[in-house]
């Protein structure tokens, strides 16, 4: 009897933490959103709008190709954080959701310092798509939390 009550607590608590960091990574998913919106006021208040950096095409072009190899790293490391990093607790699967979540948006902030650097929105956007499916790739969802919890608790 107390293990179901332990059980029925922990599922209490889990879904108002899961809540929270659902709220927290729509947010986050919302700031991508406020990154395009910075790219066209940029691109309409300065236009015609080249960049800051004023580098060189084949420096720009190296710096892309190195923040998409960088984008993919970033998706190696979710899937290996999420298989290798230990969820006994709300609390851990709510650290491992928000580093995911700052994982995942920081591909958007990558097309964000792209187009800063030399002014092509269509980079941004890129990062920007790239961005958004890995939230949608590794967004958390509750009968997963709720399966581990479980899972652990037995």
């Amino acid at each position: 009897m107390r293990g179901s009550r332990d059980l029925a607590r922990s599922l209490t608590t889990l879904k108002a933490r899961y809540l929270a960091v659902n709220f927290i990574g729509l947010a986050m998913i919302a700031s991508v959103f406020v990154y395009a919106g910075v790219v066209e006021v940029i691109k309409w208040r300065l236009a015609p709008f080249a960049g800051f950096a004023k580098l060189a095409p084949q420096t720009i072009t190296f710096i892309k190709y190195a923040f998409l190899a960088l984008a993919a790293a970033q998706f190696g490391v979710i899937k290996a954080l999420q298989k290798f990093l230990p969820a006994r607790s709300v609390a851990n699967l709510s650290t491992l959701a928000i580093i995911t979540f700052a994982l995942c948006e920081s591909v958007g902030v990558l097309g964000l310092v792209l187009f800063l650097l030399d002014g092509n929105s269509m980079d941004f956007y890129i990062f920007m798509v790239i961005s958004l499916g890995f939230f949608y790739l590794f967004f958390p969802k509750y009968e997963q939390w709720e399966e581990r919890v479980r899972f652990e608790k037995q």
